[in-house]
């Protein structure tokens, strides 16, 4: 039984990063004037997005983007100075101006060319750029007659092509080239094999007495049973203009429901006739034309969007790189925290090569209140190895590596919050170290939550391994060799007042001797940090990935080596030996004469505070004698002595 065929309208999808390019265009090339501009639009088959013709930061390219399963629309975009302008439009002007325009390009033949001229559109909007406030109305202009029928209910294709007929159809379609695949179409030849086919060759096919069957086909953006997609109403007029008859007669059509071998089966055919008495389209009663979207409203007239919450720079900026980390949260991770590392403020002695990939994995990470300490300045052998630093920043003896390491976290991200402290850290057996700097180093740990140890030196890494301990603040230590890395989570005090050590060890906690000035009277290769280039990035990605996960557990600092988090396995440390490409997790308990993390240490500075730094400051030799050290190593010369005797004994009586 034949029926009125009704379209299923197109709904417009706006991606944020649309309006992102299209305020920028405004305010950076368009200015004052209203000047149409081509965009691209896409939809697609039901399965991937039914109904939807949707534009995003592409739509302003020279080109479409070429995706298999995604069609191309061909529109205009017009933005109004004011909202007085844009609500004053003559909207019936306008779809009539553009509606003829598609008529035009069917006279001409240029749809035949360029096929997805027929996925025609217009949106006319209004940017309140101060607010990001977003008023926009899409039209996809048709003509409003002829009226057309559908003789009974469409079929579905599975009743009219076999399964390895579709699987040609499938794979002809996706050979076509991309503005022609919206609307070509279908030749099953006598030997019922099946030939896909561009819209320009459709048509010259049907003046063939040749034996075979023709279909006309689009990619369809409908769902419904009965009601194809609003792509058909443009064509249609193509078929009536090139070939009259055929609509008289009637005509099959493929309704492409889906563009591969799964989907392809709720595609359905469509038999469609030319109501009798419509009038032809060049008629004067023929010449207006339909196509306004409804609103949200369900009635005709603008939608509206208020992006104040991503289109402000720093907010979408904070939006996108939060994107990634919440993604986690759908499937993967579930139970991850993004909360506490948002939240916690971090400390980097360091500013080098380790520190500025650290930094950048923090920011990875969602970690943006970050602090560099560093008394250095940008050599001219730094950018290429630090990633944080330009050419620009040696010039002139060098910017500051802390502040210039700041700086730059800045301009990668305006929503950092970070801060360069210009500081040389006291040092054991340096008598040049100074007090104040101690003290600054001292409240620095105090006011941050976290600690990475990444200076170059051993020495350098003493105190504030003391004062995380003392404070009881996480501290991660990231060390290099020529071809070899360590990574190295210190073990916080049981008790906060040091009572009791720690439960693992920290980075000094293996060494039997207090350390010295690894500086003095060394060549220009000792001096410098010399590894293969790989190793730091491969260390600083360690040492953050072990705070993360140190930060997941419920224990956070105080997890033992043993358990595990969301993300897994919480090591104490992470040795790694890049020539062989191994890497070993080995764990050591604290030592109960470890010269910066015992509890003779910890009580020895609360109890004498500077006096106690300033002495070991001029002599190292004081933390062995504090922890007992000195006698242990005594005791070890005795043992030797005897042991030597006793040979010398049992020589003497042979």
């Amino acid at each position: 039984m034949a029926s009125n065929l009704l379209f299923s309208p197109f709904v417009s999808s706006i991606e944020p990063s649309f309006w992102h390019k299209a305020a920028q265009l405004k305010l950076e090339t368009d200015m004052l004037q209203e000047v149409p501009r081509s965009v691209w639009g896409y939809y697609s088959s039901p399965d991937v997005q039914p109904f939807s013709l949707s534009v995003d930061y592409s739509a302003f390219n020279v080109d479409p983007e070429n995706e298999s399963n995604r069609q191309i629309a061909c529109g205009v975009y017009l933005n109004k100075n004011t909202i007085e302008s844009f609500k004053a439009c003559d909207k019936k002007e306008l779809l009539k101006t553009y509606g003829e325009e598609l008529l035009k390009n069917v006279h001409s033949g240029a749809v035949l060319d360029n096929p997805s001229l027929l996925s025609s559109f217009f949106v006319l909007t209004f940017a309140d750029l101060k607010k990001f406030n977003f008023y926009y109305w899409f039209a996809f202009p048709s003509p409003a007659l002829p009226a057309y029928r559908n003789h009974g209910k469409p079929d579905n294709l599975p009743e009219i092509l076999s399964d390895s007929q579709m699987r040609s159809l499938v794979n002809g379609h996706s050979v076509l080239p991309k503005r022609q695949r919206g609307f070509f179409g279908v030749k099953v030849n006598d030997t019922d094999s099946v030939e896909v086919i561009t819209l320009k060759q459709y048509l010259d096919l049907t003046k063939s007495n040749e034996d075979f069957k023709l279909y006309l086909g689009f990619v369809d953006s409908s769902s419904y049973p009965e009601s194809p997609g609003w792509p058909l109403r443009n064509l249609l007029i193509v078929i009536k203009h090139y070939c009259p008859s055929l609509l008289e007669k009637g005509i099959d059509v493929i309704a492409l429901r889906g563009v591969n071998i799964h989907s392809v089966v709720n595609s359905l055919v469509f038999q469609i006739k030319l109501q009798e008495s419509s009038p032809k389209i060049t008629d004067d009663s023929a010449s207006s034309f339909v196509g306004w979207e409804k609103n949200n409203r369900g009635k005709y007239g603008p939608k509206f969007v208020d992006l104040s919450g991503i289109m402000d720079p720093t907010k979408l900026a904070e939006r996108a790189v939060s994107l990634n980390l919440k993604l986690m949260k759908w499937r993967l991770l579930p139970s991850l925290d993004l909360d506490v590392l948002k939240s916690i403020k971090v400390l980097l002695l360091g500013a080098g090569t380790l520190g500025c990939a650290v930094a950048r994995n923090l920011m990875a990470w969602g970690i943006h209140r970050i602090t560099f300490v560093d008394s250095g300045r940008v050599s001219y052998s730094n950018p290429v190895r630090q990633s944080l630093f330009l050419h620009k920043h040696c010039a002139d003896k060098g910017e500051l590596k802390a502040k210039a390491a700041a700086n730059a976290l800045v301009e990668i991200y305006p929503g950092s919050e970070s801060e360069g402290i210009e500081l040389s850290i006291p040092m054991p057996n340096h008598t040049t170290s100074d007090l104040k700097s101690a003290e600054v180093l001292d409240s620095l740990i105090s006011s941050h939550d976290v600690v990475f140890l990444l200076t170059d030196s051993r020495e350098s890494r003493w105190l504030p391994t003391l004062l995380a301990a003392g404070k009881r603040k996480i501290a991660i230590t990231a060390a290099l060799g020529f071809d070899s890395y360590l990574v190295l989570r210190h073990g916080i005090p049981l008790e906060a007042d040091g009572e009791g050590g720690a439960k693992l060890g920290c980075y000094f906690c293996n060494d039997i001797t207090a350390p010295g000035n690894s500086q003095a009277d060394r060549t220009l290769d000792q001096q410098c940090t010399v590894t293969r280039p790989g190793v730091s990035s491969i260390a600083a990605s360690l040492a953050v990935e072990l705070l993360v996960s140190l930060l997941q557990h419920p224990l956070k600092g105080c997890a033992d080596s043993k358990e595990d988090c969301c993300l897994g396995f919480v090591p104490h440390s992470i040795r790694g030996f890049l020539a062989q490409f191994q890497q070993m997790l080995p764990s050591t308990p604290a030592f109960s004469q470890c010269i910066a993390c015992s509890p003779a240490v910890l009580q020895e500075y609360r109890k004498r505070g500077n006096d106690f730094l300033q002495e070991v400051f001029k002599n190292s030799k004081h933390l062995e004698e504090l922890t007992g050290l000195t006698q242990l190593h005594s005791k070890t010369e005795e043992a030797d002595i005897w042991e030597y005797s006793d040979e010398e004994a049992a020589g003497d009586s042979t």
